[in-house]
């Protein structure tokens, strides 16, 4: 199930590094460090070809918006800005590094684009104001549709220069939600920045449960379409479909092995719920968890080595981790009377899951071994359900539900910061948060 990186954003990139930015970050930030430093960073009007010229603000709000949900940079308004960028800037001309300096700039992003047809190309140019160095330099080469995917690849860059973590803009939230008037669910997808929404089944029934292969081309999801539940696998880019789990009554995935071979899904057999994991190509399945009380919601460790599950085998439901292969579960979820939707995160250090809180619904986090639970989403007005990690583990989206009305939110995995992502959905709910692109 694997691809490429370029194919899964549709973007044709031209080999032009003008720094080893890959190789060698320059970590000037500490994303550990709670409060820690900002970047100034100011971001610059574009240089703008022949074409549309409002592209030239266009593009660097795009780029901006990117950023500053990261929390990381402090983005010098535009208004402060003292230089314009020309296409001179990419041509020998140099940059005024001490007028970028004066506005309190310590990096600057300046970029040019050029249209031709149905083609644009664009260059974007990270510098450190303060030696007045080059970063990172790029250029990519696509279709005006693809100037949003383009320019979230440069902001992944810029975070990955400043911090050496991968960024995650261009990823995308899959969740569930009721549309217009249907009695059903659809599945949708949405950007990490809230853009680009779209629907992804129309089948007016009930399709629940997404969850993502580790290549990001694949969602797995139960579906009611034919009148009983079945789990397919559907092509993200192409809508092709297949399905996966074929035996039992009631089935729901729960998240694949890390290389992609297993999906690992709750099912249930004569009104028992064990945990199977079944192979992708050819069905064949092995059972993991057993046991005379309800096992569901499987969620493999980044690993493969470990799931997270939930059972009610102690009287109500609760999170428990298993070595896979190796006889005997440990109950996790200490601190609650009920406990549900485990997700690892991806470095493999936390599991966030759902639990009972002052008569609400709050997330939690805690270490694999119960130690350490952490509240991090809880509302007094609401419940918060379903957490799933970023693929850089430094956020979670989850749903907050109050009477009529419901929304996902994103919030930093230290509580700190969050943002509504989707609102205005009927009973949206069950986000996964795509692989890193």
């Amino acid at each position: 199930m694997r691809r490429s990186i370029g194919a899964a954003a549709g973007v044709v990139f031209l080999a032009l590094f003008l720094f080893p930015s890959a190789a060698s970050p320059v970590l000037y930030i500490d994303i550990n460090a709670p409060g820690g430093k900002r970047m100034p960073l100011a971001v610059a009007d574009f240089a703008v070809g022949p074409g549309d010229p409002s592209r030239s603000r266009e593009i660097p709000k795009i780029l901006s918006d990117d950023l500053a949900l990261t929390d990381l940079f402090d983005l010098i308004p535009p208004t402060a800005h003292m230089e314009t960028v020309t296409a001179a800037h990419f041509s020998g001309k140099p940059l005024s590094f001490p007028g970028w300096k004066m506005i309190g700039a310590e990096a600057v992003v300046i970029g040019k684009l050029e249209a031709q047809g149905d083609r644009v190309s664009i260059e974007m140019r990270l510098y450190d104001a303060t030696q007045g160095t080059l970063l990172v330099g790029k250029r990519y080469t696509g279709t005006p549709t693809q100037l949003r995917s383009i320019v979230h690849r440069f902001a992944n860059e810029i975070v990955y220069t400043f911090t050496g973590v991968r960024g995650v803009f261009g990823t995308e939230i899959a969740f569930t939600a009721r549309s217009g008037t249907s009695k059903g669910k659809e599945l949708y997808l949405v950007g990490m920045d809230g853009q680009e929404m779209r629907r992804v089944t129309d089948n007016r029934s009930f399709n629940l449960f997404p969850r993502w292969s580790p290549d990001g081309q694949w969602l797995a999801y139960t579906s009611y379409r034919t009148g009983v539940p079945a789990v397919y696998l559907r092509n993200i880019s192409t809508g092709a479909e297949k399905e996966v789990v074929r035996f039992g009554g009631t089935k729901a995935p729960g998240g694949f092995s890390p290389d992609g071979v297993w999906l690992y899904a709750g099912v249930s057999e004569d009104g028992n719920s064990d945990i199977y994991r079944v192979r992708v190509v050819g069905g064949a399945a092995e059972k993991v968890v057993e046991g005379w009380g309800l096992e569901v919601s499987p969620s493999p460790s980044p690993d493969g080595r470990r799931i997270a599950f939930v059972s009610d085998r102690g009287g109500s439901p609760q999170v428990y981790v298993k070595t896979i292969g190796v006889a005997g579960e440990m109950r996790i979820s200490n601190e609650t009377g009920y406990a549900t939707s485990p997700s690892w995160s991806p470095a493999g250090d936390r599991i966030a899951y759902t639990a009972r809180s002052g008569g609400r619904f709050a997330v939690f986090t805690v270490a694999p071994d119960g130690s350490d639970p952490r509240e991090v989403a809880s509302a007094p007005d609401g419940d918060c359900e379903d957490p799933s990690f970023a693929p850089d583990g430094r956020s979670l989206v989850y749903t907050y539900r109050k009477r009529g009305y419901s929304a996902l939110k994103i919030i930093s995995s230290d509580g700190r910061r969050q943002r509504t992502l989707v609102s205005g959905l009927g009973n949206a709910g069950s986000p996964a948060w795509s692989p890193g692109r």
